[in-house]
């Protein structure tokens, strides 16, 4: 019964939450709220690894995936292999899939190379964040052809391409 206390004070001293599947972000000291689904996507204009400034308003008519994410973040390392997938499978049917690195401490370019990730990759994630309403890393939003929010989550999600599908058959 002793090891039981125990092991609930440890529990609650480390703040464990099954089913959390997120970092926060060392910057969140409240909780942001993702923009809801149907809402007009903020525009931002971000660098690429190789210095290049991307637009949002560039990508109109083509299905945007963002995926806020860290080197440091755990979670957002099991998300990558998906987008890596649906940037192989739909990169010339009309989906950019951009890795958006926020509030970084080491080099994100050198880990997606590592890793062999070839999808986009943008740098200064934070400076959209506060827009977008992401507090806790990784989140994803989907943006469809019309510039709206089809879909956003936090944490780890699974499936982007059933949303992806449907969105290029509308």
């Amino acid at each position: 019964m002793i090891r039981f206390g125990i092991a609930l004070i440890l529990l609650a001293l480390t703040n464990f939450s099954p089913g959390v599947s997120a970092q926060k972000s060392e910057s969140s000291k409240e909780k942001k709220k993702l923009l809801a689904v149907g809402s007009a996507a903020p525009n931002w204009e971000l660098n690429d690894a190789e210095g290049k400034l991307q637009i949002l308003a560039q990508y109109r008519g083509r299905v945007v995936v963002l995926d806020f994410w860290a080197t440091w973040c755990g979670p957002c390392a099991e998300v990558m292999p998906q987008m890596q997938k649906l940037h192989e499978k739909y990169k010339d049917k009309g989906v950019a899939v951009f890795g958006v690195s926020s509030w970084e401490k080491n080099d994100p370019a050198a880990f997606m190379k590592g890793k062999n990730y070839t999808y986009g990759l943008l740098l200064k994630g934070e400076d959209i964040t506060d827009r977008y309403g992401v507090g806790t890393l990784p989140a994803v939003y989907i943006i469809g052809t019309d510039g709206r929010i089809i879909y956003r989550h936090e944490g780890i999600a699974r499936n982007f391409e059933s949303i992806i599908k449907k969105q290029l058959r509308d």
